[in-house]
């Protein structure tokens, strides 16, 4: 099994348990999972870490997108209208059409709605 491949199953796993246990939340702010993102390598900027963003679009449906913010932030006080106006800002061109198709996916096992 592939470096990237292994930390994306480690993130994605933490992730779907962080949504379990938050199910009033939608999105969540994390250290970045080495790997995670094969076009994010190397080292952030000089006093910055690399976090994940993670957009839960409905249970089992998310998507991920990587940040760089200064080290001393208190990531822990972004609420989800904070964090999605973060997301927005880094995300690529066309994220709302994505995050709308997620919404959209019916997942297996999941009722209808």
């Amino acid at each position: 099994m592939s470096g990237k491949i292994l930390a994306v199953e480690i993130a994605t796993a933490g992730d779907a348990s962080w949504f379990l246990k938050q199910p009033d939340r939608r999105l969540r702010i994390r250290n970045m999972v080495v790997g995670e993102f094969s076009d994010v390598d190397g080292q952030p900027p000089v006093g910055m870490a690399w976090r994940t963003i993670v957009l839960e679009a409905q249970p089992g449906a998310r998507s991920r997108q990587a940040i760089a913010l200064p080290i001393g932030m208190d990531v822990d006080a972004f609420d989800d209208d904070d964090l999605f106006d973060l997301f927005l800002r880094v995300a690529p061109p066309g994220a709302r059409k994505m995050i709308a198709a997620l919404r959209q996916v019916k997942l297996p096992g999941r009722p209808e709605t």
